[in-house]
């Protein structure tokens, strides 16, 4: 009964252990090997251009 108790928490806590180190290490190939936009930045054009947008021409 306790063996099945332990295991039952420890393997979705090794599961997510692995599958968030896994992430990461793809995460890191990506971005070291790829010309990943930086989404931040993009976001931040976005919304002023919405600001832009959204104010009415001074005249």
């Amino acid at each position: 009964m306790a063996q099945s108790l332990v295991s039952s928490v420890t393997l979705p806590v090794l599961f997510f252990q692995l599958g968030f180190t896994f992430g990461n290490v793809v995460g890191m190939y990506l971005a070291q090997n790829y010309d990943i936009p930086n989404l931040a930045k993009k976001l931040e054009e976005i919304k002023k251009d919405l600001d832009a947008k959204k104010k009415p021409p001074s005249s």
